[in-house]
This record gives C-alpha cells, structure tokens and sequence, in this order.
C-alpha cells in the first residue's frame, strides 16, 4: 500500500514539474524553479518507493525461509513414523505457527515457491502417515508399541504410566491429540481452493 502511495505521489510531481514546464516555454512562468523543484520531488518520492519495495520483498523473503524452516521440522518430528503424543503435539504446534507466517508473504514469486515446498511437504507427510499402511492402524493413534494390537488393549495400555514416569501416577495419557491429529491431516489434504497447475 505505501509503495503505490508513494509511487502516486511521485507521478503527480512529475506530471506538476511537465505541466509547470509547459507553462515557462508558454512564457506563463517567468523561471525554471517550480519545474525543477517538482522534478526533484518526484525523483525523492520514487527513491523512496523503490526502498519501501526493497523492504516489503526481504520481509516477504524472510516469511517464505521461516515458513519453510518450520514445514521442514515438522516432517523431521514425524519422519520416523513414531506416534510419540508430544512430538505430534509439538509438530502441529510448528506447523500451524508456519501456516501463519505463510499467510503474511507478499511477493507473487515467493507465493509461488511456497505452493511447491508446500506440495512437496504434503507428498512427504503421507509417505510417512499413509492411512492405508498397516502399520498405521488404530492402535498407533492410541500410542501404543504394538500397531496389532486390538482397539480395547490399545486403548488400556495408552493410559498406564510408562518407563520414566513416576511410579505413583496411577494413569497417564499417551494415545495421539485429536487437535494435533486434525491440525496434520488437515494439511496433508490440499484444500478446497487449490490452484492445480495442470488445470490452469
């Protein structure tokens, strides 16, 4: 919004500085001052444009590198397929905060390298969370060791204590969030709105 602001601005004083120009050959102006002064102006408010444009594209830049640092960890925090109740809360935790950065990108490129660092993330999360895998079965969202385990075992065995927690906690929870569940499915799926190249 500043940028064109400026940029508006800049065009007026030039067209003024044309205009006063026209006005000093017409023998209207009795000097070159006001041209000269409104050429200068808009040379001002130009440079200032091109500043303002500099900074919008390195914080655009910036939000792309952060957005992407924090896509690439959640895959790393998954990576090794484990159903660990933290490390998936803390996944979905990184990749709602880097949804949001993504959100706050200005600059059509980086929009656009975004989509596919995006496309490549999704790709990899269901190479490692694929439903249809038989390791990934009911009893892996209930945190259990033992994917073949039947749904009731599972669902005890993932609120007895575990080794290093303290022997007097009579229960604890381990069976995956539902929050962090929906927040990493949700990604996986490409949205509703998703500009598929192949159809543009």
């Amino acid at each position: 919004m500043m940028k064109w602001l400026l940029q508006i601005l800049g065009w007026v004083f030039f067209l003024v500085a044309f205009v006063s120009l026209l006005l000093y050959f017409q023998g209207k102006l009795d000097n070159v001052i006001p041209a000269a002064t409104f050429s200068a102006l808009f040379g001002v408010f130009l440079n200032e444009s091109s500043k303002v444009a500099d900074k919008q594209k390195q914080r655009s830049k910036f939000l792309l590198e952060q957005s992407l640092a924090g896509f690439e960890h959640t895959v790393d925090l998954l990576g090794d397929r484990n159903n660990d109740r933290r490390k998936w809360i803390s996944a979905a935790r990184i990749l709602q905060q880097s949804l949001e950065l993504s959100k706050r990108i200005t600059e059509d490129e980086h929009k656009s390298i975004l989509q596919i660092e995006m496309d490549r993330y999704r790709h990899q999360l269901w190479g490692i969370l694929n439903p249809y895998d038989e390791q990934i079965t009911t009893a892996f969202f209930y945190g259990a060791n033992d994917p073949s385990l039947d749904i009731d075992e599972a669902a005890r065995q993932s609120s007895l204590p575990k080794s290093g927690e303290p022997p007097s906690r009579l229960s604890s929870v381990h069976g995956l969030s539902e929050q962090s569940l929906f927040a990493i499915w949700s990604f996986m799926e490409f949205p509703e709105d998703y500009a598929d190249p192949l159809h543009q």
